[in-house]
């Protein structure tokens, strides 16, 4: 099933894991539900534990159309 248009922009940024990690990251894109990368699988991992932290309250919902960047924000 194709994602659907994503209104808000995207943001790269450059991550860097030890080889173990790069291991879990083979092992999730095995599966088949984590995308055919290692970047798709580490951004599904990250999309999906950030959503879990919401439900556990532990992390606040962030705002759906952010008037600023994030880059902006850090430097406010």
């Amino acid at each position: 099933m194709a994602r659907g248009t994503n209104l808000i922009k995207s943001e790269e940024i450059k991550l860097t894991v030890n080889a173990q990690t790069v291991w879990y990251l083979d092992r999730l894109i095995e599966t088949g539900l984590y995308g055919n990368t290692r970047q798709e699988a580490a951004r599904t991992v990250l999309f999906d534990h950030c959503k879990l932290l919401i439900t556990e309250h532990k992390l606040g919902i962030a705002p759906a159309f952010p008037s600023t960047s994030v880059a902006e924000v850090g430097q406010g």
